[in-house]
C-alpha cells in the first residue's frame, strides 16, 4: 500500500481532492493470459463506477502504468461502450497528471529534503502511451536530483517472467537492465511498474521505489 499512500499524500499536498470509487483489478493479468471473459467482467465493473466518477467531475489518475494503459487503450475496444470511451479519455498516468500541474504552474516545488541521484527505469506500458518520460521530468524538479533514464526490458512481460518454467530465463533477459542499475552505483533505483520493481530487486539486491515515493520523500513526508 505504500505507493497508494504516497500517491494520495502527494496529490493532496498539491491541492487535489482525492476520492476512491469502488474498483477491481484493471484486468490485464486475465487479458495477458487470454482469459477474455474474466477480463471483460472486471472491465465492466470498473467502467460503471469510473464513468460515474467522471460524470461527477473527476479525472482518473493512475499510479500503475499497466493499469493506466489498460484504461486508456484496451477498455474502449474490449468493452466498446460510450462509458468505456469516457473512462479512456479522462484517464491520466500519475506523473502525466503531475507534469500537467507543473506546466500550469500549480505543482508545489517546495521540496525540503534532497534525494540524491536516481536511476529511473521506464516501464514498457509507459513507453506505449507515448507521453514521454514524465516521471523523470518531474523528479528533475527536485534540487540536486540527477536522473538517469534506462530503457531496458525487465523481462516480466505481464505474468510470463513469474512462471516457474520461464523465471530463470527472464532474469537472463533482464541482465542488461540489472547491469545498468549496478553501473549507476549508489543512485536510488526507481520504476513506476511494481512488477519490474520485483524483478529489479531480485536481480540487483536493491529495493526500487516508485517515483511518487521519491517525490513524497522530497516533500519531507517520509
Amino acid at each position: 500500500p505504500e505507493i497508494g499512500r504516497a500517491t494520495v499524500a502527494v496529490l493532496e499536498r498539491n491541492g487535489v481532492e482525492v476520492t476512491l470509487p469502488p474498483q477491481r483489478c484493471c484486468g490485464m493479468p486475465f487479458l495477458d493470459c487470454g482469459a477474455m471473459d474474466e477480463a471483460r467482467r472486471l472491465i465492466r465493473d470498473n467502467v460503471r463506477t469510473l464513468a460515474a466518477a467522471v460524470r461527477a467531475g473527476a479525472e482518473i489518475v493512475v499510479p500503475g502504468p499497466t493499469c493506466s494503459y489498460m484504461l486508456k487503450r484496451e477498455y474502449p475496444w474490449l468493452d466498446g461502450s460510450e462509458d468505456a470511451r469516457l473512462v479512456a479519455a479522462n484517464t491520466r498516468d500519475l506523473f502525466e497528471y503531475l507534469a500537467r500541474l507543473h506546466a500550469a504552474g500549480a505543482l508545489d516545488t517546495g521540496f525540503t529534503r534532497p534525494v540524491g541521484p536516481v536511476t529511473y527505469h521506464v516501464p514498457c506500458h509507459l513507453r506505449a502511451q507515448n507521453i514521454g518520460t514524465k516521471s523523470a521530468d518531474v523528479l528533475r524538479l527536485i534540487p540536486g536530483a540527477a536522473v538517469t533514464v534506462i530503457e531496458r526490458c525487465s523481462a516480466v512481460d505481464g505474468t510470463w517472467g513469474f512462471k516457474r518454467e520461464f523465471y530463470e530465463l527472464s532474469l537472463r533477459v533482464a541482465k542488461p537492465l540489472f547491469d545498468a542499475i549496478a553501473t549507476a552505483g549508489p543512485a536510488t533505483a526507481a520504476t513506476d511498474c511494481p512488477l519490474a520493481a520485483l524483478q529489479i530487486a531480485r536481480g540487483t539486491g536493491t529495493t526500487p521505489l516508485h517515483p511518487v515515493q521519491i517525490l513524497a520523500r522530497a516533500y519531507g513526508m517520509e
